[in-house]
């Protein structure tokens, strides 16, 4: 009975070759796609980069670096002023999904980098929304914040955007504050603004090059805590 009939494993076997195959092909064809990435990017092409589309979505630091370039080069249009709005929006998803796929690093500040860029791009982002997205927006930059923290604990960069984030969350309050809500908000408001001013009495005195880069955003966000509390009739 049966005779002549192919048999489970006569049929696994060609099946599991051609998975082999079609995984060494897609290997490949993104190792070319990533060579190619790298050679724009190192002609300053980010508009080539930008336009491409990803079709790479597995664990792997190929994709992952694939992502990560093209969320790079929308990071550097959108900072440069073009279609901020849009590219500030691609960078998020691209270094976002590049930080997720990528497994390894030989340099831990590159991953950081990476993170400080996701962090600037959703806050920018944010500034640029309304409404609900504003509102998703917010939750991504507060998780990227505490992830970035848990990267480099006590860094300029991770004291800055997880003051921010928490900022920018008590924001919509201070326009129609209760009186209820008044003495915690105030709290937030204080303890916020007295970590960053720790943190950059703390960052003159080292004097780091996070410092240099991260100066006028501290001071600036210093100042808006300061008229926040201003206009909240903070004791």
């Amino acid at each position: 009975m049966f005779k002549g009939m192919f048999q489970p494993t006569e049929l696994i076997r060609p099946a599991i070759a051609c998975g082999l195959l079609l995984a060494l092909v897609l290997a490949g064809c993104t190792g070319v796609e990533l060579h190619r990435f790298k050679e724009h990017a190192a002609q300053d092409d980010y508009q080539w980069i930008a336009g491409r589309t990803i079709g790479c979505d597995n664990a792997s630091d190929t994709c992952g670096q694939l992502h990560l370039i093209k969320g790079e080069a929308c990071f550097r249009l959108a900072r440069s002023g073009q279609a901020p709005a849009h590219h500030y929006h691609c960078a998020a998803d691209e270094l976002a999904k590049g930080l997720a796929l990528k497994r390894s690093w030989t340099d831990p500040n590159e991953r950081q980098h990476f993170q400080e860029h996701l962090c600037e791009s959703l806050a920018n982002l944010h500034t640029l929304q309304s409404g609900e997205a504003a509102g998703h927006t917010l939750v991504r930059l507060v998780d990227a914040a505490e992830a970035l923290y848990r990267m480099a604990p006590e860094s300029v960069p991770a004291i800055y955007y997880l003051a921010i984030a928490q900022f920018r969350k008590m924001q919509p309050k201070l326009t129609h504050l209760a009186v209820f809500e008044r003495m915690p908000v105030c709290i937030r408001l204080k303890r916020t603004l007295m970590t960053v001013l720790t943190a950059m009495e703390t960052a003159r005195v080292e004097g780091s090059e996070d410092w240099k880069r991260y100066a006028k955003n501290y001071e600036r966000l210093s100042f808006e805590l300061g008229s926040a509390i201003g206009a909240a009739n903070c004791q």
